[in-house]
């Protein structure tokens, strides 16, 4: 058309900028962007609200942005704002995403906030574990008469499960009018991550008798519960594992053979491991290590945790992830020159590991901790409030582990590093703002580790409050002394 000399419509152009939303090609936006400002294309609310979705869906979000803090457009509106939203949740910014949604809530009329909308809202609900706003959406989602869809409905059981209100999300999935596979799987995903291997298992049992048919993400999930069942279920999982591809015709990829390794490996099974990745009909990936690495170390299988550390390495020399999993190890192992050696080498290529977090909720606003941070509004209370909950856990039987601070310095700064990570900040914050029978609700970015682990053990118990603690490996529970995980 261009070679032609044809005239551009903004029908044409609205085509063309879909197209390489389509395509998700950063280079040929820029270009196609480029010549629709020279062309002077850009007044059109459409043009306009395509090139925000363009520009999202092939990764310019601070682009995406700019359109947006010049839009004029009425027309158009919402589509920018959905654009906007979609922008922070792949990027994995739920905090903005959730900003944004609320402030499109609030500047436009409520016929805007369709299923689609909805649905991803309140995936952001569930990644933040942002339970009262979840709560909200889902009687919104009521009202509007939108529970009618299926992918609402699923979002809200996904939501429940993430958010730690697993009853809700049981209840919610029984009453459904309609479900599909994906229902089937959030239910699931909801109690594995509550660890309830044996739970699922009846479900697998349910579908099967229903003859509903599982996909590879079904798979994914029954297999991966076999790490958490009352007794070892190796063997299932293995026997799961063979009959897909021969009973469901359904091919295991990567993923599968690193969840097999991981139930494996959690139930000490080393040797059947090794032989099982040996036996694999590919090159095992960064996954399968990593899980094998995972699994080691739930049982403290040194040796094999360096062998397994090589081959991620190799594989994964840029991933942040992977020198820091190399540097507790060295840590471990009190090879202190070979740890502080890795950092460096992080420092030299620029390579920042992701900073652990924790965040708690209060006066529906999200309240966020690093470890010794000290930026919180409230944190001389927040201290003084945990140094006093530390002596009680102390006289309760609490003795702080210094094995989880892999730095080698003196045992007094040792313990002083130990006593403020960020888990115990927020549990702290939640309990000194908690009005009676609140359960305190905490998320963590990482894995929690076994020291905080242990503290909010003895916290529940002195406190006799619930506290609920999402890590990356599921939730924590702890009542009475006693945490929900068994580990």
């Amino acid at each position: 058309m261009l070679e032609n000399g044809l005239e551009m419509s903004d029908v044409t152009m609205t085509g063309v900028l879909n197209a390489c939303a389509i395509a998700a090609d950063r280079k040929m936006s820029e270009q196609v962007h480029t010549f629709v400002i020279k062309c002077g294309c850009g007044s059109s609310p459409w043009i306009d609200a395509a090139l925000i979705d363009m520009c999202v869906k092939c990764g310019r979000s601070g682009d995406a942005r700019l359109l947006f803090e010049h839009w004029r457009h009425q027309e158009s509106f919402h589509i920018a704002w959905s654009s906007l939203l979609l922008s922070s949740v792949r990027d994995g910014e739920y905090e903005k995403a959730l900003s944004t949604f609320l402030q499109m809530f609030r500047s436009s009329d409520i016929q805007f906030i369709d299923a689609f909308l909805l649905t991803t809202a309140l995936g952001v609900c569930g990644a933040l574990g942002f339970t009262e706003l979840g709560k909200q959406l889902h009687l919104l989602a009521a009202k509007s008469g939108l529970l009618r869809a299926c992918g609402v409905g699923n979002a809200i059981v996904s939501m429940y499960g993430k958010c730690g209100q697993l009853e809700n999300a049981v209840t919610f999935f029984q009453r459904m009018p309609h479900r599909d596979l994906v229902s089937w799987n959030a239910l699931i995903t909801a109690h594995l991550l509550h660890r309830q291997g044996d739970e699922i298992w009846d479900i697998w049992s349910q579908m099967e008798r229903l003859a509903i048919k599982p996909d590879s993400v079904t798979f994914l999930l029954i297999i991966s519960a076999c790490s958490c069942t009352d007794s070892d279920s190796a063997d299932a999982s293995m026997e799961l594992f063979r009959c897909m591809s021969s009973k469901y015709n359904t091919e295991p990829a990567m993923e599968h053979f690193a969840a097999v390794v991981y139930v494996l490996g959690c139930w000490g099974h080393f040797d059947e491991a090794e032989q099982f990745i040996a036996s694999m009909p590919f090159k095992p990936g960064a996954l399968v290590w990593r899980s094998l690495l995972e699994s080691c170390s739930k049982q403290s299988n040194m040796t094999l945790r360096r062998r397994a550390m090589s081959h991620l390495l190799a594989l994964e020399p840029q991933d942040p992830s992977t020198y820091v999993l190399a540097s507790n190890l060295y840590s471990e192992s009190a090879k202190w020159h070979c740890s502080e050696n890795t950092r460096l080498e992080m420092r030299q290529k620029g390579i920042h590991k992701i900073p652990a977090r924790s965040w708690t909720f209060y006066d529906n606003a999200i309240h966020s901790f690093f470890a010794r941070d000290r930026s919180h509004p409230q944190s001389k209370d927040i201290y003084a409030g945990l140094d006093v909950l530390t002596l009680e856990c102390i006289k309760a039987g609490y003795e702080p582990d210094t094995t989880f601070v892999l730095h080698d310095v003196e045992e007094y700064q040792k313990r002083h590093f130990l006593m403020y990570h960020s888990a115990k900040l927020a549990a702290t914050y939640g309990l000194l703002m908690a009005g009676s029978g609140k359960i305190i609700r905490v998320v963590k970015n990482i894995r929690m580790c076994g020291d905080c682990h242990s503290f909010l053990e003895h916290a529940s118990a002195a406190t006799g409050k619930e506290i609920s603690v999402r890590d990356s490996n599921g939730f924590h529970v702890f009542r009475a002394g006693i945490c929900s995980c068994r580990d």
